[in-house]
């Protein structure tokens, strides 16, 4: 017995082993594909209703396409008329930022002794240093904006095959199955389609309710150019609950800097309430139950995910993680790692009554 789960144990590492190095060093061809594979389980339910409507596979998926793109095309849209509003404002943003600064310079002198000027040829010798490093950031930058370029693309043609050509795929995972487990095999791809489909119309229905209940809070408290701010805010919560921290800083410095101390406390109000319904009502009303997966096994979800595929790892490896629970979970070999993976904190009882009035399980 001993043996037989030391071998077991050797056999689990080297898997483990060779899975991350193939994720890591085949990311510039898998983190597209993943994104098109995703994509094209998300919007399979609008091309399938299309098609019944009477549209062919190909204009179908060319209409979806379109749909990717115009949404993306709207967020630009946005945030660049809002860019140019806020433009209008950086006087009064600079001249708050140099009244900051001089009371950090006073601030200094009072505590450490250090004069204005000191503290300016410092300030110099440190902004020299990270002019060198943001030449060298702004270098990197270019290339992967060039890189993000071509790998929309590669998403863009991946998701035109997949959603073309998508039952023979589908049969080729079947195929690979006895005939006996065939219909296990159909339930499995059933489940997974759910799953990454879910998952991804949650967090966009999130990101779309947090920039509303932003809007409407950042207006009521007074910042100006509540909306891109509240879109720059929300764009980082694709990342579930790290995003959500980074996002919220951006409102908190341009309540400090466009507008005044008094508003840090509304707006971190608004924050917190935002987070506190999006978490407890919004997500699990239109995820459901279909992730399943522990907090724990999220966050180190997160955490793999930048280690291995960096922003975009961070993004998907939490549907990867329940995609591989539901994998686990159809392989009796597998059930302890889908017993591991599967979320083991009870729903409210309230949260049930919720979901009961519209119609979720």
């Amino acid at each position: 017995m001993t043996g037989i789960s030391i071998n077991r144990l050797a056999v689990t590492q080297v898997v483990l082993v060779l899975t991350v190095l193939i994720l890591y060093y085949g990311r510039v061809f898998l983190i597209p594909l993943a994104f098109a594979v995703f994509f094209a389980m998300m919007l399979l339910p609008v091309s399938n209703k299309l098609e019944k409507w009477g549209i062919g596979r190909i204009w179908s998926t060319l209409l979806c396409i379109a749909l990717i793109l115009l949404f993306i095309a709207a967020i630009f849209f946005i945030v660049g008329l809002q860019a140019a509003s806020l433009s209008e404002d950086l006087p009064q943003i600079q001249k708050k930022l140099q009244q900051y600064l001089d009371t950090g310079q006073q601030w200094v002198q009072q505590q450490f002794g250090v004069a204005p000027q000191e503290q300016i040829k410092v300030l110099k010798s440190q902004i020299s240093k990270f002019s060198e490093l943001f030449n060298q950031f702004a270098t990197s930058l270019l290339s992967g904006g060039m890189g993000l370029l071509s790998g929309f693309a590669l998403i863009l043609f991946y998701f035109f095959f997949l959603m073309w050509k998508r039952e023979k795929y589908e049969k080729f995972f079947v195929h690979l199955a006895q005939p006996e487990n065939r219909p296990e095999v159909k339930q499995t791809l059933s489940e997974i389609k759910q799953v990454a489909s879910q998952y991804l119309v949650a967090r966009l229905f999130s990101m779309v309710f947090l920039a509303v209940f932003y809007m409407v809070g950042f207006s009521v408290i007074g910042i100006e150019n509540a909306i891109i701010i509240s879109l720059v805010a929300v764009l980082p919560t694709i990342v579930p609950y790290i995003g959500s921290i980074i996002g919220g800083l951006f409102p908190l410095l341009m309540a400090l800097v466009a507008g005044s101390s008094g508003m840090v406390l509304p707006v971190i109000i608004v924050l917190v309430l935002a987070q506190v319904i999006d978490n407890n009502i919004i997500e699990p009303l239109v995820e459901g139950n279909s992730m399943n997966i522990s907090p724990f096994i999220t966050i180190v979800a997160i955490v793999l995910g930048e280690l291995i595929w960096g922003i975009a790892g961070m993004i998907l490896f939490i549907p990867i993680f329940a995609i591989i629970r539901i994998i686990c979970d159809h392989l009796p070999a597998l059930a302890p790692y889908s017993f591991l993976l599967e979320n083991d904190v009870e729903e409210p009882k309230w949260m049930e009554k919720v979901k009961g009035w519209f119609g979720k399980s």
